[in-house]
């Protein structure tokens, strides 16, 4: 698995504009009087953190699939589509059950009958292996490592960067926001391996 792979985050609009919200009101809340403006950047604090958590939920969310085994189809196609095996398996499968079909059409039986039926065959046969039986077929995550990484990094590489040249305010602003974004990467895989391991159990 890639764990540099950004084609694996979903909803990034959302994310970035959490990331961009953070950074504005941090600067803005560093670089004019506080007393005159706390309350508005404490809620933009909040809603960008907000975003943030909402990001992490739908992103866990949208990374699940349902075992095929456990849902309704009613062609052979679309089954075949969502199995969790390789092409040849599939191609495999699929000539199966197309064959079968094709054997209770010629003995005069209903094709639509004969594919549900097939179907259920199949799906019974393979619920009674254990690595077959979870409900749910979970993302291992490990991109937020790697992408958390290179936040991570990059924060270090502007923290150096700003200390040995001189002190610029916005570069401090972005240190902070790439850190603390890294970290939420890694609080993140965390909580997703913990969701993981109950859906698993479940």
């Amino acid at each position: 698995m890639n764990y540099f792979s950004i084609k694996q985050i979903s909803y990034k609009a959302i994310l970035v504009f959490s990331m961009i919200l953070f950074f504005v009101c941090y600067y803005l809340d560093s670089v004019i009087d506080p007393s005159k403006t706390e309350f508005i950047f404490v809620v933009g604090y909040m809603f960008a953190i907000m975003l943030a958590a909402f990001w992490s939920i739908i992103n866990y969310i949208d990374h699940l699939r349902i075992n095929p085994l456990y849902k309704s189809y009613e062609s052979i196609d679309q089954f075949i589509h969502d199995l969790n095996v390789n092409e040849d398996e599939k191609m495999e499968i699929k000539t199966m059950m197309v064959d079968y079909v094709s054997d209770q059409k010629s003995l005069g039986n209903d094709e639509d009958t004969a594919i549900v039926d097939i179907i259920s065959q199949f799906k019974n046969e393979e619920l009674h292996k254990p690595s077959n039986s979870d409900v749910f077929f979970v993302h291992v995550h490990k991109y937020l490592l790697g992408l958390g990484g290179v936040l991570l990094i990059a924060g270090i590489f502007v923290y150096l960067f700003n200390a040995l040249t001189y002190k610029n305010e916005m570069l401090t602003v972005l240190d902070i926001t790439l850190i603390c974004y890294a970290a939420g990467f890694y609080l993140s895989f965390i909580m997703y391996n913990i969701l993981n391991k109950v859906l698993i159990k479940k």
